[in-house]
């Protein structure tokens, strides 16, 4: 096989892996898969997803108190460490241990351990207080998680007033949703619309907890 019909083959295999997996993802969304949590440390995603760029927009300051829903591996559970500083605090959820245990390691080896505080639960009952973080993260999360209403039930909760929430979606993930769609999602569950950035392959919105 020549290099431009290997090249070509891969790329149809790529494609049609895609496709069948956003089939999947469509009829019942779910967590990412631990054997493919690699793709998500990714050299070519992080040119489009550089941890700092992507939380840019969600205003994380010294001693601001965070959920980190889905942190997956904790590529992004550090650098919000980082930037709450201190004072700050981290809550990492993540409903795959094995992931937690790869997101705990990394922030352990970049001596943040201090600020982060892991649990290993599902997204419908977060095991933290009432009014009790300045914002939510969730970065390639939403599409995951089935049931949209309980969850956006369960961060008003757990969000105190005029507390935010930050969704980031970019669509090589098979879950992926449209940004009308989670903004559809999110009015409809009475959260107030704060901007968007990015476009229609990755995007970031931002909204508040009236």
């Amino acid at each position: 096989m020549g290099l431009l019909n290997a090249l070509s083959f891969g790329a149809g295999l790529l494609t049609g892996t895609q496709i069948g997996l956003r089939a999947v993802w469509q009829r019942a969304p779910r967590p990412h898969p631990r054997v493919l949590a690699g793709i998500l440390e990714h050299p070519l995603r992080l040119k489009y997803r550089d941890p700092a760029q992507t939380l840019g927009p969600y205003g994380l300051a010294e001693g601001t108190r965070v959920l980190d829903l889905g942190c997956g591996t904790g590529l992004f559970t550090g650098e919000m460490a980082r930037q709450v500083g201190a004072s700050g605090v981290v809550h990492a959820v993540d409903i795959q241990a094995a992931l937690l245990d790869r997101a705990r390691q990394r922030v352990d080896d970049a001596g943040l351990a201090a600020r982060v505080r892991f649990h290993h639960s599902g997204a419908y009952r977060l095991p933290l207080a009432d009014e009790s973080v300045d914002i939510a993260i969730l970065i390639a999360t939403f599409s995951e998680i089935p049931n949209s209403l309980l969850l956006l039930e369960e961060l008003r909760r757990v969000l105190k007033p005029g507390g935010r929430i930050g969704i980031s979606e970019e669509i090589p993930h098979p879950g992926y949703l449209p940004a009308p769609v989670v903004r559809t999602r999110l009015r409809e569950a009475g959260f107030r619309y704060g901007g968007q950035q990015g476009n229609g392959f990755c995007y970031s919105l931002l909204y508040f907890k009236e």
